[in-house]
């Protein structure tokens, strides 16, 4: 890792490993109707099934119901229909929910196909390519970050773990352009600690690798159906000496991170040096917020006062607009991803892709946040928009 600040841009939220899966993915991201979606799945299962070998598995990615004709996810029926016996797994352009069809879902010991929300145990059995395959993949992504003028980022998979990071560390090594940071999961702090010795190996602020991927925040990513092990979550990363940042994606979710950051306070002066930001001693990092995707305006001035980070995506206010408008009343999308009333309050802000769901080009995210028709209030100048984006702002 460099020891002096990258010129150049920085992501600060994307899935490094996700970019990579999705490249070696059958991309069904231009899809526009239900037929057409079925027919590119079902022609590249018709490549596997002509290539001699029907237990290859294929995966395809970057559907989005929200953006396809009929407004619905596919049925496991329909995906086996044009499937057959190749086991497949079909992952949502948001990367939380993947349906898998009858032939996948045996193999993975379910009773059928079925469709997944937020449920990462059940795919993390799914057949992967060799570490070294790994490994390339994610190179690759770093080098198209460094093509584009991104100099860092940050990576917010809540499942990562030491594994994650040691995999993140050696492909990095092949791209010293881009500083890399890493975030765990919460729920994985543990596998931070020498195994047998309960020594910490790495903590927040660490390097991991002799490529440098520097260890982030802790990251809380809440069940979809379950805020109240939020609070929780924040006191185990605490307990580590870590700073939280939380996936927020609404209002009652928002609430509940609030709630929780006040009831557990950010680290503090005196902690131990693994829980400071090494790239300036002595300086404990704030809390973060990813996303803040709906925010009322009384919990913006609750992040305020709580000096928190918000790691926000501009382009998804664009990408999604019709969405938007569709399912949010004229007052909620006054209140949806909010950015000239977060910089009003003095709450840091910076900008993220979250690749793969949107492409990691800051010219969009500042386009973006410049021009939104949706909560045209909450536009920024472009200058600002790219103070937002820059690595060392």
């Amino acid at each position: 890792m460099s020891t002096t600040p990258a010129l150049g841009y920085r992501d600060d939220h994307l899935h490094l490993l996700a970019c990579a899966a999705a490249r070696r993915s059958a991309n069904v991201s231009t899809a526009t109707s239900m037929a057409e979606l079925l027919s590119t799945i079902g022609g590249a299962a018709q490549e596997r099934s002509a290539s001699g070998d029907r237990d290859v598995w294929l995966r395809a990615w970057g559907y989005d119901d929200a953006l396809i004709d009929e407004r619905r996810h596919p049925t496991v029926a329909e995906v086996d229909a044009v499937t057959g016996g190749c086991p497949t797994v079909l992952h949502h352009l948001t990367g939380h929910v993947a349906i898998v069809n009858s032939a996948a879902g045996r193999a993975l010991g379910l009773a059928g196909g079925e469709v997944l929300v937020e449920r990462h145990d059940v795919l993390a059995a799914v057949p992967r390519p060799d570490r070294a395959a790994t490994v390339a993949g994610v190179a690759d992504v770093l080098a198209d970050l460094a093509a584009a003028g991104i100099t860092a980022c940050t990576d917010a998979t809540h499942t990562n773990d030491l594994g994650a990071l040691e995999l993140l560390a050696e492909a990095a090594a092949g791209v010293p352009a881009v500083d890399v940071t890493a975030m765990v999961g919460a729920d994985r702090l543990d596998s931070l600690q020498a195994l047998g010795f309960g020594e910490t190996v790495l903590s927040h602020g660490a390097v991991s690798g002799s490529a440098g991927v520097r260890v982030g925040h802790a990251k809380v990513m809440p069940p979809h159906d379950d805020d109240s092990v939020i609070a929780d979550l924040v006191s185990t990363a605490r307990a580590h000496r870590f700073p939280v940042a939380v996936h927020v994606m609404d209002i009652d979710t928002l609430q509940a991170t609030l709630d929780a950051l006040e009831a557990h306070p950010p680290l503090a002066v005196g902690m131990p040096a693994g829980a400071l930001d090494q790239s300036e001693p002595g300086r404990i990092e704030p809390d973060r917020i990813e996303h803040c995707a709906l925010a009322l305006p009384e919990q913006l001035d609750r992040i305020a006062r709580l000096g928190v980070t918000v790691v926000t995506q501009p382009s998804f206010v664009t990408r999604r607009a019709q969405k938007y408008r569709e399912e949010l009343s004229s007052t909620e999308q006054e209140w949806l991803w909010p950015l000239a009333s977060l910089l009003r309050r003095g709450i840091p802000v910076r900008f993220s892709s979250d690749a793969p769901t949107v492409p990691a080009d800051p010219a969009e995210w500042m386009a973006a946040a410049a021009g939104r028709d949706v909560a045209p209030a909450e536009r920024i100048d472009a200058d600002t928009a790219r103070q937002l984006c820059l690595a060392g702002g």
